[in-house]
């Protein structure tokens, strides 16, 4: 990937180098990559292999299998009482081993979830200057995993169909607003510099106006309709968007 301090922080687990590789085009941003092999690799595998979706498990399981196959009978008879080569059966349960080391689920889950946004996903600020407020939104091919990420951001997933002939349809979850902002708090310490910069931006740019105690009523003089939004029943609350839309002077005050 082509976010340099990213690839150094997994570099630095694998403890492995960072190696700069060439642009596919002269305007494309410099890729960078770090890699590990053999055992090492096979035992990372079967640890995240929980973690990822079908379409990630098969690679894995392709992997590990064609890996013993390769290493042959007498190389595998002489690794079996070999500390380091016990741990790389095919499926491994991650999750007791991250909560017999103090890790819940809940913080493999905003783990999981980090890394996802981190790699696929937007951290936006949408709308006026006025008027902004915070998006997430990740959208791929796998509906599994934007399932499990939609389920937890608390959110729907919808399809988008493919614009190329032969592409796959792609699947979306978003929030916005003050669930995105408190997401975007809470996921920032995971963060690579640039996504940090972005949710930043879309931070500082969120003034959020809340009503504590909304009116039971609409605050239209004369109106006993009951309270909407912005203070306003939704008879004036559809008179003040409209006139907003069309570009005139609102005709009704909401609150804010």
């Amino acid at each position: 990937m082509t976010d340099r301090d990213v690839v150094e922080r997994v570099a630095k687990l694998f403890g492995r180098a960072v190696v700069r590789l060439r642009r596919r085009k002269p305007h494309h941003k410099i890729p960078y990559a770090t890699t590990i092999k053999g055992a090492p690799a096979a035992r990372v595998m079967c640890a995240v292999r929980p973690f990822l979706g079908k379409t990630r498990e098969l690679q894995i399981d392709l992997a590990i299998a064609s890996w013993h196959t390769w290493r042959g009978p007498r190389r595998r008879s002489r690794a079996e009482g070999s500390d380091s080569q016990s741990s790389l059966a095919p499926v491994v349960d991650l999750g007791g081993i991250l909560r017999a080391h103090g890790e819940s689920q809940e913080a493999c889950d905003r783990a999981w979830i980090a890394g996802l946004l981190e790699g696929e996903g937007s951290f936006i600020a949408n709308g006026r200057a006025r008027s902004s407020y915070p998006v997430i939104k990740v959208e791929m091919c796998e509906r599994e995993v934007i399932e499990r990420a939609a389920r937890l951001l608390d959110t729907r997933i919808w399809a988008v169909a493919p614009g190329t002939e032969g592409w796959r349809p792609t699947y979306v979850a978003q929030i916005a607003g003050h669930r995105a902002a408190e997401w975007m708090r809470a996921l920032r310490p995971y963060m690579g510099l640039r996504r940090t910069a972005a949710i930043d931006t879309a931070l500082s740019a969120y003034h959020p106006i809340r009503l504590i105690a909304p009116p039971p009523v609409c605050v239209v003089d004369g109106c006993e309709r009951g309270h909407r939004a912005r203070g306003l029943c939704n008879t004036h609350y559809m008179s003040w968007s409209r006139d907003r839309a069309r570009g005139r002077t609102p005709r009704i005050t909401p609150l804010r």
